[in-house]
């Protein structure tokens, strides 16, 4: 399944790149989970010095996940039994777009955006 990318800049050097499009073929059965963990595991984001980026990877709009340079792994904001298949569209492509928070502290941001979705 084609997952087409793009992200924030994070520094003025970095907006020459920008939108820093990327395509990923990733299993369609792939959990929602494992999908953005593959993605940020492949070097995808941009690091920062100080090793304390924050991001929020969205889908159509909504945000799909808190991912933070000091994490392990990326938290979903929805539920956690989606698979990635449920996130395409109409081309049967998904598009993901992670916006740059810079260090803003992630667990915060992970509360905000659970419980503005739980409304």
């Amino acid at each position: 399944m084609k997952v087409h990318l793009t992200r924030d800049s994070v520094a003025m050097g970095d907006d020459a790149f920008a939108p820093h499009e990327d395509t990923r073929d990733l299993p369609a059965e792939m959990s929602l989970c494992e999908a953005v963990a593959s993605v940020v595991g492949s070097g995808y984001l941009a690091h920062i010095a100080g090793g304390e980026a924050t991001w929020v990877a969205t889908s159509a709009g909504t945000s799909i996940a808190v991912v933070a340079q000091q994490w392990t792994e990326p938290r979903l904001i929805g539920p956690g039994g989606l698979s990635l298949a449920s996130l395409a569209g109409d081309d049967g492509a998904v598009r993901w777009h992670f916006r740059y928070l810079v260090q803003r502290d992630p667990v915060a941001v992970y509360e905000e955006l659970r419980a503005a979705s739980a409304t």
